[in-house]
């Protein structure tokens, strides 16, 4: 008898979903959390509100359509309530000094400490001399049910010691509650947690469908 298949689990596995795709452009940036409001004197003053969440666009090149039919099942299960899915920055390989992790090979960086601020940590478990720079991603997983994606662009990074330490790693979005010392951190390449909030499934010709695409935005549920 023929094994059945188990249905899907959220969020969606980048062997699911996403690393299936035909991806051509992509779009990942932090929103914006910030209202402003303006005192009588004429002052404007900032305030935060809620959490910055990553959010982007995803534009599939086109292919044939017996692959689109497939995709389109999946968008299409991703525009239920509470589904999700995980993603990455396929424009990143690596980090910057080092696009196909071969310095860093089997290294496992950890966190090592956490700012007060929220806005800088270090991490040990680096090769001595490795670098991190502005512009690198890194991610981590945090909490449990749910399990939490974080998602961070250095913005000042560091070199490693001698030790495989690199302190003082300004990022952005801050860090949320939950970043504690000895989880794992993932370099160039961590995942983030999305949920669909658009999709437009293109148009087909014969054998060929293209010009679909999706808007994600991250989701911490």
């Amino acid at each position: 008898m023929e094994a059945r298949l188990m249905p899907l689990q959220y969020p969606l596995s980048l062997a699911d979903f996403f690393d299936t795709l035909p991806v051509k452009n992509v779009i990942a940036r932090p929103g914006r959390a910030v209202t402003t409001s303006e005192t009588g004197g004429g002052e404007f003053i900032a305030h935060n509100r809620g959490a910055r969440l990553w959010h982007g666009k995803v534009v599939l090149d086109k292919d044939h359509h017996r692959f689109w039919a497939a995709t389109e099942a999946v968008l299409s299960l991703l525009e239920e309530a509470g589904a999700s899915f995980l993603l990455w920055d396929v424009r990143m390989r690596g980090p910057i000094a080092d696009p196909d992790k071969t310095l860093l090979g089997a290294a496992t960086p950890v966190i090592a400490d956490v700012a007060a601020n929220n806005r800088e940590l270090d991490l040990s478990g680096l090769p001595a001399g490795y670098v991190l720079q502005r512009g690198d991603l890194l991610g981590f997983q945090y909490g449990s049910n749910p399990k939490r994606y974080a998602y961070h662009r250095v913005v000042t990074g560091d070199t490693a010691s001698l030790g495989g330490t690199a302190r003082n790693i300004e990022v952005t979005p801050f860090l949320r509650p939950g970043a504690i010392v000895g989880t794992f951190v993932t370099l160039g390449t961590p995942v983030l947690k999305a949920r669909l909030s658009e999709a437009d499934y293109g148009a087909s010709r014969a054998a060929i469908s293209e010009g679909g695409s999706f808007n994600w935005i991250q989701t911490l549920r």
